[in-house]
């Protein structure tokens, strides 16, 4: 029934399950990965955007659908990472180093286990207020059998050490993101971590914007880290 809804995406699909199910660590001379104990955090690879996918959909979709809504969001994520990774988006080199994504991985299979995206690049060709490029967090999810064991704070960390490598990029060294109001427990985490709550129009920006595009239900509030240039990069 869901290839017959969705007759165009069948090789997709097979293609999604072989990703999948074929877990495997990547080693590679530029892209460096820290290790722990039980895992690892990393610059993701195109064949790590299935899994992510996937974990990203369990996460902002699961209550929310049934399994043939289900695999049409997972379907509708997996594309659009595909679409905006780093280097496949065909815009300037410039840009590049303006956005990232990372995965947490198991150490002894590699199986992904976490994701997180840290992005800096203008929309539609143009910088926010005053020409400023300004670094957003999004899309962190961890695969719901692994939480409570540090990931979180690794992607995030990992997105911090990104932000500040490439602070000769953007006219300020601070990364944002957005969490639902509610969520006490991802507020309590962003706050033991360094981050304060914002006033979107002390960078131009309303309560809609902050709420725009979102996956998550309930009213979003901006939460911002000024980080140390110097600051360790955990990864690379």
């Amino acid at each position: 029934m869901l290839f017959r809804l969705l007759p165009i995406a069948t090789s997709f699909f097979v293609a999604l399950f072989v990703v999948e199910t074929t877990c495997f660590v990547v080693t590679e001379n530029n892209v460096a990965a820290k290790p722990t104990t039980d895992y690892f955090v990393r610059e993701a690879l195109f064949v790590h955007l299935g899994p992510a996918a996937r974990i990203l959909t369990e996460e902002f979709y699961s209550a929310r659908t049934n399994f043939i809504t289900f695999q049409i969001e997972l379907l509708k994520t997996t594309l659009s990472l595909e679409s905006t990774f780093p280097g496949n988006t065909g815009g300037a080199k410039s840009n590049t180093r303006l956005q990232q994504m990372f995965v947490a991985c198991e150490s002894n299979s590699g199986k992904v286990l976490g994701f997180a995206e840290v992005d800096a690049r203008p929309l539609s060709g143009n910088s926010d207020d005053n020409g400023i490029n300004r670094s957003y967090m999004y899309n962190l999810a961890v695969d719901k059998k692994w939480k409570r064991k540090g990931i979180a704070t690794e992607l995030i960390r990992a997105c911090e050490g990104y932000v500040s490598d490439m602070h000769e990029l953007c006219a300020e060294n601070r990364l944002y993101l957005r969490v639902r109001s509610c969520n006490d427990a991802a507020i309590s985490l962003y706050k033991s971590l360094g981050y304060d709550e914002v006033d979107p129009a002390s960078i131009s920006l309303t309560k809609e914007d902050i709420n725009s595009n979102s996956l998550e239900e309930g009213e979003l509030v901006l939460l911002a880290k000024d980080l140390p240039i110097d600051a360790e990069c955990c990864v690379g």
